[in-house]
């Protein structure tokens, strides 16, 4: 599990470094995510060094346990960002961030409410260039886990052959995001993402969004 855990932060590093971004683990094992006093107070002072406007989770609803547990400690920690007596050891900050959460086809307990759709045609490739960073997940671990050893067995080796599949994956999500929820959108969009704006964070005002969330 060690190796797998130094290999999947190398692969981390590589994909933060496509778009100049920073990475950081809070070193919870996997498997092991819990809305814990630690974590949160690790959430905290994180968020409140990094000074968010935007951050990003799934919905506390998802297929895996480790994915639930995070959210939900990003949203109990996002009030206590403002407490000036919670982690005193650490600024308090002013406002709280805007909390976005990704688009999924979960319905248990409720459907996924698109409050903002991005077109991402532009930006389609990097982001399956990040992807193919993460041999381990999603070149090895999902197509076992979702199938069976002779899945893992057939799924491409070659690089080029890899990025297709992953380019197909993609793309075929971002037309269904666009279809279900980017009617606004112009016609000349082909792919987009949707996000819902979530209440325990800050809720923008309506002339915020093109700066928060740019749409090309």
């Amino acid at each position: 599990c060690s190796l797998l855990a130094a290999r999947r932060e190398q692969e981390s590093l590589r994909a933060a470094a496509m778009v100049g971004a920073r990475y950081e683990c809070l070193g919870v094992p996997d498997g092991e995510v819990y809305v814990t006093p630690e974590l949160t107070e690790a959430l905290v002072r994180l968020m409140r060094r990094e000074r968010p406007d935007v951050v990003l989770i799934n919905r506390p609803w998802d297929y895996h346990r480790d994915h639930r547990y995070a959210a939900q400690a990003v949203l109990d920690a996002s009030y206590m960002l403002t407490v000036p007596l919670m982690c005193p050891d650490t600024p308090h900050l002013s406002a709280m961030p805007v909390i976005a959460c990704w688009e999924d086809d979960f319905t248990d307990p409720r459907p996924f409410r698109a409050d903002v759709v991005v077109p991402i045609d532009a930006v389609l490739d990097t982001k399956v260039g990040m992807v193919c960073c993460n041999e381990s997940q999603f070149f090895e671990w999902i197509p076992y886990n979702a199938g069976s050893h002779e899945a893992f067995r057939a799924f491409p080796r070659d690089p080029m052959a890899r990025r297709e599949r992953v380019t197909g994956w993609y793309r075929t999500k971002a037309r269904r995001i666009r279809a279900a929820h980017g009617t606004d959108l112009p016609e000349s969009v082909e792919c987009a993402e949707a996000f819902q704006i979530s209440e325990y964070g800050r809720v923008p005002d309506p002339e915020e969004y093109p700066n928060l969330f740019p749409l090309g």
